[in-house]
């Protein structure tokens, strides 16, 4: 069969093809057919150093379980980087046994997986600590050093605790501890459980005015303190026995008022029962029968 012969043309110029020499269009076509393949290979230079990246970092954290076992292991086995001495300073009510125990560490434990964080964490929920620092010393000594609470009163609820600065209740009384402090009650249980805001603001409260009373350097001591949802704080002093009704607040002013009230009694003061400081830039006193 033959071709018709306007076809046949038609394809040979189709076929032909012109050399490309220095004019703007042939240049033209000579960069966009280079341009796909300059694109193509850019992206291939940026893609493959990502793809290698998370190739070896998934094979990491495939191989890292296994890896770590056999290292912690081989370490273990000839006895390199074991802990064995941990310095424990500044505990004072908290004892040496029990921040080891908080530690839980394993019997033959590397310094490479005690980790600070958690130590801290750890030692940092005992109920007398209050801040603690770690430093790993190499290759196989641990220090601990820990600042407590300062214990500055008792509260009574169903049993006695001791109260930091900050009027946080710490722990029941340790058998060995002291109770030369002053007596903070008024609450039961169960208002305790029923109103624990309202209380622990008291609280910190109470323990407020014992370190302004302790600023002051009064003579007087503060051997209790009264806490009563309605009326606030009442203060008990000793070796003078005296009542001081300040309310729920302005203590500082308070006590400064009935500072100078006592000033101004002098010698007259033993014969006073209990002073009124509650009201506004006033002092009630209430004397003796």
């Amino acid at each position: 069969m033959k071709v018709p012969a306007l076809i046949w043309r038609r394809t040979e110029k189709k076929r032909r093809r012109r050399p490309i020499g220095n004019d703007p269009r042939d240049l033209r076509q000579a960069r966009k057919k280079q341009q796909p393949r300059e694109f193509n290979r850019r992206l291939l230079r940026k893609l493959v150093p990502g793809l290698l990246l998370v190739l070896v970092v998934t094979a990491l954290g495939l191989w890292w379980p296994t890896m770590s076992k056999t290292a912690s292991e081989w370490l273990k086995g000839r006895g390199v980087f074991l802990i064995k001495e941990i310095v424990v300073r500044g505990n004072l009510r908290t004892s040496r046994e029990e921040i080891i125990k908080a530690l839980g560490f394993a019997p033959r434990q590397l310094i490479f997986s005690a980790d600070p964080e958690k130590i801290r964490a750890a030692v940092g929920a005992l109920p007398f600590v209050r801040e603690v620092r770690v430093r790993r010393r190499w290759p196989d000594r641990l220090e601990i050093r820990v600042r407590e609470h300062r214990p500055v009163a008792l509260f009574y609820l169903d049993r006695l605790y001791l109260v930091d600065e900050q009027g946080a209740v710490l722990a029941p009384v340790p058998e060995n501890e002291s109770l030369d402090y002053p007596l903070i009650n008024g609450v039961t249980p169960e208002q305790w459980r029923k109103r624990p805001r309202v209380w622990r603001q008291l609280l910190h409260q109470a323990a407020g005015v014992l370190g302004l009373w302790e600023k002051r350097g009064w003579p007087e001591k503060v051997a209790q303190i009264g806490l009563d949802e309605v009326c606030g704080l009442t203060i008990f002093t000793a070796p003078r026995v005296w009542e001081l009704q300040l309310g729920r607040r302005d203590f500082p002013r308070r006590l400064d008022h009935w500072r100078r009230v006592l000033d101004f009694l002098g010698e007259r003061a033993p014969a006073v029962k209990y002073f009124d400081c509650a009201g506004k830039d006033m002092v009630v006193v209430g004397l003796r029968p």
